[in-house]
This record gives C-alpha cells, structure tokens and sequence, in this order.
C-alpha cells in the first residue's frame, strides 16, 4: 500500500507537471516515460531508445544528454535497490575497476573524436547479435573468468563514455552464462549504474559548463513511473521470455545508434 501511494502520488505530480509544461518539453517527457518503461523490462538501453527519439525531435544536445544521464541514473538507482539481495559486489569490482577506468578514455573520445564510424559499427553488431540471440537455440552455458569480466567491463566503461551505452558489452557476456533473469540483472544493473556515476564526474572534470542543474530533474517522475511500471511487467517474466525481450532490446540499441550515425 505505502508503494502504490507513493506511485500515485508521483503519477499526480506529473500530470501537474505535464499540464504546465510547453509542447516541446511535452513530448520530451511522453518519450521519457515511455522508453523508461520499454528499458525497466530488461533493465537497459533507456539511453539508446530516448537519445534516438531526442535526435528526432532536435532535442539540443547538452539538454539531450543531461536529461539521459539524470533520468537514466534515477531509473537504475530504483532498479538495483530493488534488486540489491541479489547483488553480489565483491564478486563485480573487477569489472567495475575496468570500466570505471575507461570511462574517461570514452569522454574524452566523445568530445574530441568524430564517433560517427563508431557509432556505426557499433550499431550494425549489436543489430546482428541482437537479431541472432532471438532466434538462436539454447547452447551451453560459458563459464565464468575474470578475464572475460575485466574485458567487458572495460568494453562498457568505453561505450558507457563515448555513447552513454555501458551495458551491452556485459549484458551479452551475462546471456551467454546461462543465469536466470535475476542473476543476469544483479551484475549489469550496478555495472550500469556505477558507469553512469563516473561518466557524470568525468563531464563535469572535462568541461566544467557540462553541469547538471534543477531544470534537468523536472523530467524524472515521467522516468521513475515508466521505471516502476517497467520493473513490474519484468516480474511477470518467465526466463525465456526476459531473454526475447533482452536480445530484441540490443537490436532496438543498435538501430537507435544507426539512426544517430546516419
């Protein structure tokens, strides 16, 4: 009861806000609350989906990525203290060393660097092991390595700093072992989210003017309501069916970087 209260009232709140708001920022929080919602399922790509729609409605940019990136945080912020039983951080460190200390690398790539080819390949992988997870059949599980960890997650660190995209390198390397929709999440969710951290901090250290403000928090209750109503259709997942919507998810994040390279 005291949750459902809370979602109402947050519901409330953004009703008011909606109400009041111009017909640009409308749209910018519809596209807010509904890619929350289509991410919170699977528990990633909010920033594929979102950045994607933005590009289309010429969002500016420093308004597109400073909403992402709050908006983003506060929805893996609700997910993982949902799922914070299951996470087992001494066991992540040292994929989280690895990508934290990539994550300057993919700034600085961000801001100097032409990421459009990138970008590209990127989005044409992705694409095509998306669409190949869907229709593949069950295989045997990998075994876990340290090594393989510390490659991914340095894989996400760089993709996390130079397209605000940390997950898909661990979420197909989580796929591949063999885990339940729950294990799967306790490891790409906090990768996620402490990524989104350090790629804050590494944008405001490379350009101090990159600084988030109030204004950019007025789109967060559209994002936890869709986060909220996300994480409760993934409850309702059989394992199977969390697989479909994941690999169909990397190929939804891979045509949301096409169409931002193109």
């Amino acid at each position: 009861m005291p949750r459902f209260t809370a979602v109402a009232m947050l519901a409330l709140y953004a009703l008011y806000e909606f109400n009041g708001m111009s017909p640009g920022d409308a749209g910018i929080a519809a596209v807010v609350g509904a890619c929350a919602l289509v991410a919170s399922i699977a528990g990633f790509a909010f920033s594929a989906l979102a950045g994607s729609a933005f590009a289309y409605l010429q969002v500016d940019p420093v308004h597109a990525v400073h909403t992402l990136v709050i908006c983003s945080t506060a929805i893996q912020l609700y997910a993982v203290w949902k799922i914070r039983k299951a996470i087992r951080w001494r066991e992540l460190w040292p994929m989280i060393a690895a990508g934290a200390a990539m994550v300057p690398l993919g700034v600085w790539m961000l801001r100097h660097v032409d990421s459009a080819v990138y970008a590209l390949g990127l989005g044409i992988f992705l694409s095509a092991y998306g669409g190949y997870a869907v229709f593949r059949r069950e295989g045997k599980p990998l075994r876990g390595s340290v090594s393989i960890d510390v490659v991914a997650g340095a894989l996400g660190g760089l993709t996390g700093g130079l397209a605000g995209l940390p997950g898909p390198s661990v979420t197909i390397w989580c796929s591949l072992r063999g885990w339940d929709k729950l294990e799967q999440r306790a490891v790409y969710q906090p990768f996620i989210l402490v990524m989104q951290v350090v790629c804050i901090v590494c944008l405001h250290w490379q350009d101090a003017s990159s600084v988030l403000t109030f204004d950019d928090l007025r789109f967060v209750p559209f994002a936890m309501i869709g986060g909220v109503t996300g994480f409760a259709l993934y409850q309702r997942l059989t394992n199977k069916q969390f697989q479909t919507v994941m690999s169909m998810l990397l190929v939804v994040s891979g045509i949301g970087l096409l169409t931002r390279a193109l």
